[in-house]
């Protein structure tokens, strides 16, 4: 702020008024063009006010017009700040959207590679297991199977078993005894 002060004349309605500016003078004149502009308005609308009249209704009109434009500005800083707040909880998704990414990225990687390693540990018994084919079926060509001391042992149950296989029903019974029979076997 200037300690400069300057004198300016203006006219506002029909009168001219000597102002002072301490600031800019260009600004206090632009707004008594804007306070002039005011007063031919109120005289146009009703000529019959007198000035002072005409002066007070402008005054009126004016701090009407600063009133509205304060509640713009207000809603301006409310839409602003909601906006802020908006931006910064959309920041705040994003970073934990970003973090589920890497975290699922990581997975897919790993995964990626488990299944690479499964791929390759299959292909091996695969390969492992076709070379075990051709050795059995060149050892079979060989020479025949060898019994083995367990394949002729016996046990009690095996031997229970099969007398109840051998077991057939007589012929001379009649149907109802054999179907009596079917269904004990069969568990029904």
């Amino acid at each position: 702020m200037s300690d400069r002060v300057e004198r300016i004349r203006v006219r506002i309605g029909k009168m001219t008024y000597q102002l002072t500016a301490s600031d800019d003078p260009q600004k206090m004149r632009d707004i008594a063009v804007t306070a002039n502009a005011m007063m031919e308005q109120i005289a146009k609308r009703q000529p019959q006010l007198n000035q002072i009249s005409q002066a007070v209704l402008a005054l009126v009109n004016a701090v009407g017009m600063m009133q509205e434009a304060h509640e713009k500005r207000q809603e301006a800083y409310e839409s602003r700040d909601l906006a802020e707040r908006t931006t910064e909880e959309i920041r705040a998704e994003l970073t934990r959207l970003r973090e589920q990414f890497w975290q699922m990225k990581k997975e897919l990687l790993y995964y990626r590679n488990l299944c690479e390693i499964y791929e390759t540990k299959l292909s091996e018994r695969m390969l492992s297991s076709d070379d075990e084919k051709v050795i059995r079926t060149a050892r079979k060509r060989r020479r025949p199977r060898r019994t083995m001391i367990g394949d002729l042992q016996v046990t009690i149950e095996d031997t229970i078993q099969n007398n109840i296989d051998d077991q057939v029903p007589d012929d001379t019974d009649d149907s109802a005894e054999n179907t009596l029979y079917m269904s004990e076997d069969t568990g029904v």
